[in-house]
């Protein structure tokens, strides 16, 4: 149904050209509401130029108050000058120069300059870290996540500031032993008038050999100046669009930020998006890609809160976009990377037709190699297809609150994830080119699709849907799988609406997707669903912010009024929680302002496999209930009687404020 288009996409697409846009946007300091940022979108914008297409440039204040979607938008930071030096018994060692290297700054820093003892404690996240340690007036060494090491260390123990060395390691690719030298990238995210502070980043190598100087008695100091600043900006959105005969719109986007080089992610996805811009632009000056339906709008943004500021600057955008697809890390030298081509689902009562469409154009648009004797073939690129797991774009346009279908493409994981490592050289024009065929064949096909490839793309759906259904009877977790599957199958069906093929046409490919469930086995509830919540058996939670949570949670509203003890018995329940935020963020997805707690503890169940359902008393474990507590006090939801009615019609505005 697509084949012409992929093969004149295929002959357009130059993953050469997409690694030198990579090497060009490798080059700028791309943090969020920096001026690096701003130039990289600028430099973007200068490419689309000749393209003929219609650009828009949005701006959206960067005041570190201004929410969009409840997610605040960045304040202003720029840094001219960072250097750390180590004093100790050989005399002073320079050890960080953000110049040299901007990795070796935690980014977002505030001004410093002074010399400080350099103290250390093992992972500096919790209290007990602490112990018989004084770290007042001193540099505190540590391996744990900054903004947690920040508020232990420096606001409440009077620390001066930080040196870290952690990072997050990625088993099997990335392990305790591997890539050492490696600087990894680490920031600050203040919001409103928090105390702000200071550090610098050392390699896991460099730290641990500082540990073992402090650790035989050397007296270690830190000398550091630090010259950086916060301020008031207006941070760009920048998009293209290549117009259809009608308003409506697929959405290709892409993250643009992230610290020099950050090759990888996210470079290469907006230099895949933009070779993508490239391609359909080319095809339809040559009258090769005539206008569809809708049109194919091209989105730069920073990540997450750039996604949230556009949707929240114009409430019918979603209501116009057909579906989406989110380039995230798609340009891995995978025997490098160690990386495998992901696309990932969102979770299974919020499918839809996008994830089946891009799996039938991954498979068209990979290379493949022929069997020794001919007749077979196969591919050498590692690809796979996996459950949602969030942390990127998509993560904003598939909550049910918002609703536009959208997959993500990921290379994943990569041994340079996050790291100064994370440089061109790791980046395959072969991986270019191919996540570019993947982005330009699903925009043009959902572009120009009518009623016949909606009805083919109908047939699509319900196959898929029968395969994973009976693929999930062989698993060892065979009925909560299943049951999933038969969830997941009968909303994607439902979505194909969105093409409108027809209700009848629809209504009649889910009653023989239900008729094929039921002679197959195919439960549509899993018997061995964990017992309902005690606690608030029967009630319903409401949300009050049509977005997804910020998985940065001390930036969502209200949490630094919260006590102490309130914000560490969060942290406390959500590290309990099997899945961690992943299974807390399904939960928020299924929060409909209809569902009770039991159905929203079911339908985790199902998607993760993670029993938040029952009674936290009777259990031992986390009960789901707690979490919507701890929402409802935040005031990002509330609790409603069933004659109150969905999230959606009583909610307040979300947009941005």
């Amino acid at each position: 149904m697509f084949e012409s288009l992929s093969s004149a996409v295929r002959r357009e697409v130059s993953g050469e050209r997409a690694l030198e846009a990579v090497r060009a946007l490798a080059g700028f300091h791309r943090v969020q509401a920096s001026p690096g940022y701003d130039e990289a979108a600028a430099w973007m914008a200068r490419q689309l130029e000749p393209l003929g297409l219609e650009i828009e440039v949005e701006h959206v204040p960067g005041d570190g108050h201004t929410r969009a979607l409840g997610v605040p938008m960045p304040r202003g930071w720029s840094c001219t000058r960072a250097e750390a030096a180590l004093v100790g018994a050989a005399g002073r060692e320079p050890l960080c120069d953000y110049a040299a290297e901007p990795l070796s700054l935690v980014l977002r820093s505030a001004s410093a300059r002074g010399r400080y003892p350099l103290v250390a404690v093992a992972d500096g996240s919790q209290d007990a870290h602490y112990d018989g340690i004084d770290v007042r007036g001193a540099v505190v060494l540590a391996a744990g996540p900054v903004h947690r090491v920040h508020e232990l260390a420096v606001v409440e123990r009077g620390a001066a500031g930080l040196l870290t060395d952690g990072r997050r390691l990625l088993p099997p690719v990335r392990e305790e032993s591997d890539e050492r030298d490696a600087i990894p990238y680490t920031s600050f995210w203040w919001v409103g008038d928090q105390p702000r502070g200071w550090g610098f980043v050392v390699s896991p190598e460099r730290g641990t050999r500082l540990r073992e100087r402090l650790r035989v008695g050397e007296p270690l100091a830190l000398e550091v100046e630090i010259d950086a600043r916060e301020f008031d900006t207006r941070i760009p959105l920048l998009s293209a669009r290549l117009p259809g005969s009608g308003p409506g719109d697929v959405l290709l986007l892409a993250h643009l930020c992230h610290p020099r080089p950050s090759a990888n992610d996210n470079a290469s996805g907006a230099a895949a998006v933009l070779e993508t811009a490239r391609v359909l632009a080319g095809l339809r000056h040559r009258g090769e890609l005539p206008p569809g339906p809708r049109g194919v709008r091209f989105l730069w943004v920073p990540e997450l809160t750039g996604t949230c500021a556009w949707l929240a600057a114009d409430p019918d955008r979603a209501a116009r976009t057909l579906a989406a697809l989110n380039l995230d890390m798609v340009g891995e030298a995978q025997d490098r990377c160690g990386s495998t081509l992901l696309v990932e689902h969102p979770p299974c009562f919020a499918a839809s037709f996008a994830s089946d469409l891009l799996l039938r154009v991954r498979a068209e648009a990979l290379d493949w190699v022929p069997t020794y004797s001919g007749p077979g073939h196969y591919s050498l690129t590692r690809v796979a297809e996996v459950p949602y797991a969030g942390g990127s774009d998509h993560a904003v346009l598939i909550d049910p609150a918002i609703g536009v279908p959208c997959p993500m493409l990921i290379q994943w994981p990569d041994r340079f994830y996050h790291s100064s490592h994370d440089t061109p050289d790791q980046t395959d024009p072969r991986s270019l080119a191919l996540a570019a065929r993947c982005a330009a064949t699903y925009a043009g096909f959902l572009a120009a699709a009518g009623p016949d490839q909606a009805e083919w793309l109908l047939g699509v759906v319900g196959r898929a849907a029968r395969r994973r259904c009976l693929a999930a009877l062989d698993r060892l977790d065979a009925p909560r799988a299943a049951a999933a599957e038969r969830w997941r199958g009968r909303t994607a069906l439902e979505s194909c609406r969105r093409l409108d093929p027809g209700a009848v046409a629809v209504r009649e490919a889910v009653e023989a997707f239900e008729r094929f469930c039921d002679a197959e086995g195919v439960a549509g509830e899993d018997p061995g669903v964990p017992a309902a919540d005690a606690k608030r058996r029967g009630a319903t939670p409401r949300r009050r912010v049509g977005a997804p949570l910020d998985f940065l949670r001390h930036r969502l509203p209200g949490y630094a009024q919260l006590p102490r003890e309130a914000r560490e018995a969060f942290l406390r329940f959500e590290a309990s929680v099997p899945g961690g935020s992943a299974a807390l963020d399904v939960a928020w997805f299924a929060c409909d302002g209809r569902r009770t707690v039991d159905e929203i503890a079911r339908l985790v169940w199902l998607e993760c496999g993670v029993a938040l359902g029952a009674d936290r008393a009777a259990s031992g474990g986390p009960g789901l209930s707690e979490f919507f507590e701890w929402t409802s006090r935040l005031g990002v939801s509330e609790w409603v009687t069933g004659e109150e009615g969905a999230w959606s019609s009583s909610t307040p505005d979300t947009a941005t404020r």
